[in-house]
């Protein structure tokens, strides 16, 4: 009789609850969300201003990658050229460039 009543009582919780509960819940995340200041117009000047700052950043990387590449060229000095009677290697997923 005990067990009958914990499984309706469970069964209960299953259908009712858990779902009001669940509703509750969702209900409260979207009002947080429609309240928040992120959900209003985004200052397009601001954006590009930011989007301009990204650019010279990456442009400025660029150039230094490339410096150091040279550097490292100049370094290194000619790459040397593969023996012509090297064996490949078959553990080898790519072929060396």
């Amino acid at each position: 009789m005990i067990a009958l009543l914990v499984f309706i009582g469970a069964i209960l919780l299953m259908v009712w609850v858990v779902p009001t509960i669940a509703a509750t819940v969702a209900r409260n995340v979207v009002s947080t969300l429609d309240r928040s200041p992120a959900s209003g117009s985004i200052d397009q000047s601001m954006v590009e201003a930011r989007l301009g700052r990204i650019e010279e950043a990456i442009d400025a990387m660029a150039l230094e990658i490339e410096r150091l590449g040279d550097q490292q060229r100049a370094l290194l000095g000619p790459a040397p050229d593969a023996a012509p009677d090297a064996v490949p290697d078959p553990s080898r997923t790519e072929t060396p460039r």
